[in-house]
């Protein structure tokens, strides 16, 4: 069965004869024939057409769906966004946990009523219904299939049901304030399409009419990069999901560049701002630690200076399904304030975890945004930590203490949930050199790379993946007893050595489990630790700090007193 289109509406503009379009259209048609009788079919029919800009169309070869209205919804989403189309697009289907918690949140801060405090709260009974279900605007500059737009729908609904008498004209009110953009056609229309078969799943077919024109004055397609964006009409809420593409890879033309072109889309989001107004985005963790986007966090705090922002891993999972990214929530709001940033920790977690990765958030007022990286510290104890081992009075940089000599560490410049130095030589590029004068500093320093506190510190200013000079920020006591430090770094040696694996590919021959050799790194953090001048507890948090994730979860926090 499918659609047969015989004339066809071309001002947004043509599709091809069977599209993506069709296909939407012959989900939604064996649903609703399923579901509601002859008349209200003819009754949605007639909305379908002006969605999608069809004079008419027929129907042939109707088999039963035996479909939900979820999983209808579900199969619309990602009609038009295949997985490998979307890959190389950059483009990546947001879960709808996330929608739904970026989406409150940034209701929440359009109201004046986000603090760092209560992100986890996604109860919205202390919002004005009628203010945001009628009055604010909420508008995704690159909507897709409405993942955004549809949970906004869903949410208004949901609140006016609560405290109003449905009508249809609070209904068309109500769709009135969503709007949607996608340089891709038929993703604007399967939008509009999901939009439309939510309303009448949740309040009747009676109320879907006339819902077709008023979507499609409100969704537009244009590249919300490359083309002129007219910054005359704001929205209260934008939010979205950019596409991920580096500027070389993405054949546009740009007058501004930062390196990627969800950049781009955060600063024309921003613009598009009403005064007070929010915007909730997910990107690329690259927003807060790396130095190229500096000029985009500097242009973005302009325009949003109140700022929450969370991290999370892609191991070992990840936000997005089958999609390893490491990715950063983005809340913005624009206030007239000096620059006020909230973050959190980079957040790890299992798949059996996920239903509670948003429930209990810790994220904590952060100063120590600097040229380079926005530190991923989401407790006080976070930021106790990061001023004793970044002052600069008492200290020297890791880095500069490197000087020439013949004893040597050397470092993997990739990293994950270890840092992995060595005492022996490692003839491979990916390895950076330290030299010293004598044995002692060298062992010293390989115990320091080793410690879980370096670790710590590589993980809140770095792109949690390559080693660079981000680590110059980290500091070394001026006067500090290296006694001990042989001991130590050889435990370690010899404990990687017994639990080396060997592997025999072209990269290396051998593979060291530093999982495995707990004992002697915890030796050794206290005695980095100490050296700093951590509190018990403050060692004690450094220690335990993602334990679980890091030994592929061997052991918990609670079992390392």
């Amino acid at each position: 069965m499918h659609f047969l289109m015989c004339k066809t509406n071309t001002s947004l503009a043509r599709v091809e004869k069977y599209s993506a379009v069709d296909e939407a259209l012959n989900l939604i048609y064996l649903y609703i024939q399923e579901v509601y009788s002859p008349k209200e079919v003819e009754l949605i029919c007639g909305e379908l057409k002006s969605i999608a800009r069809r004079d008419d169309f027929q129907c042939v070869e109707v088999a039963s769906s035996k479909r939900t209205y979820t999983q209808v919804q579900d199969a619309l989403s990602k009609i038009n966004e295949k997985q490998s189309i979307r890959k190389s697009k950059g483009v990546y289907y947001t879960p709808n946990d996330v929608v739904r918690f970026i989406l409150t949140n940034s209701i929440k801060a359009s109201f004046g009523k986000l603090t760092a405090s209560n992100v986890s709260d996604l109860n919205m009974d202390n919002i004005p219904y009628r203010s945001f279900c009628c009055r604010k605007t909420v508008f995704d500059p690159t909507c897709g299939a409405g993942e955004y737009l549809l949970a906004a729908l869903e949410i208004k609904i949901d609140l006016l049901k609560k405290n109003a008498k449905i009508t249809n004209r609070l209904i068309q009110e109500v769709v009135s304030t969503i709007y949607g953009n996608d340089v891709n056609v038929e993703s604007i229309i399967i939008a509009e399409l999901r939009l439309l078969l939510f309303i009448i799943e949740s309040c009747g077919v009676d109320y879907c009419i006339g819902l077709g024109n008023v979507m499609n004055r409100r969704f537009t397609s244009f590249d919300f990069i490359a083309d002129e964006v007219s910054f005359e009409d704001k929205y209260h809420i934008v939010i979205g999901n950019p596409p991920y593409v580096e500027d070389f890879k993405s054949g546009l033309e740009l007058s501004d560049k930062y390196g990627n072109i969800y950049a781009n889309i955060l600063l024309n989001a921003a613009r598009k701002l009403e005064k007070n107004g929010s915007i909730g985005f997910i990107i690329p963790l690259s927003y807060v630690s790396t130095p190229r986007m500096k000029k985009l966090r500097e242009e973005l705090g302009d325009l949003v200076p109140e700022q929450y922002i969370l991290s999370y891993a892609d191991r070992p999972d990840c936000l997005f399904d089958s999609v390893h990214q490491k990715l950063c929530i983005l809340i913005g709001k624009d206030r007239k304030v000096e620059k006020t940033v909230f973050t959190g920790n980079y957040q790890y977690w299992y798949k059996q975890e996920r239903s509670t990765l948003f429930t209990d958030i810790q994220m904590v007022r952060n100063r120590y945004e600097n040229a380079d990286f926005i530190p991923k510290l989401g407790t006080q104890r976070d930021i106790d930590i990061y001023k004793k081992i970044t002052d600069t009075r008492k200290m020297q940089s890791v880095y500069a203490i490197s000087r020439a000599g013949t004893e040597s560490v050397f470092l993997n410049r990739r990293e994950a949930f270890w840092m992995k130095a060595y005492r022996e030589k490692v003839d491979a590029p990916e390895y950076k050199v330290f030299s010293f004068h004598t044995s002692l500093e060298a062992d010293f320093c390989y115990c320091l790379i080793n410690s879980t506190l370096f670790w710590w510190y590589w993980i809140s200013v770095s792109d949690c993946w390559h080693v660079s000079k981000d680590l110059n920020g980290f500091m070394m006591p001026l006067q500090v007893d290296m006694t001990g430090a042989t001991e130590l770094a050889n435990n370690l040696r010899e404990r990687l050595e017994k639990t080396k694996v060997y592997v025999g590919t072209k990269q290396t021959q051998y593979e060291y489990k530093h999982r495995e050799c707990l004992s002697e790194i915890w030796a050794i953090d206290d005695f980095v630790n100490a050296a700093y001048g951590l509190t018990e507890a403050e060692s004690k948090y450094i220690k335990n700090f993602a334990i679980r994730y890091r030994t592929s979860g061997g052991i918990d926090a609670d079992e390392n007193n």
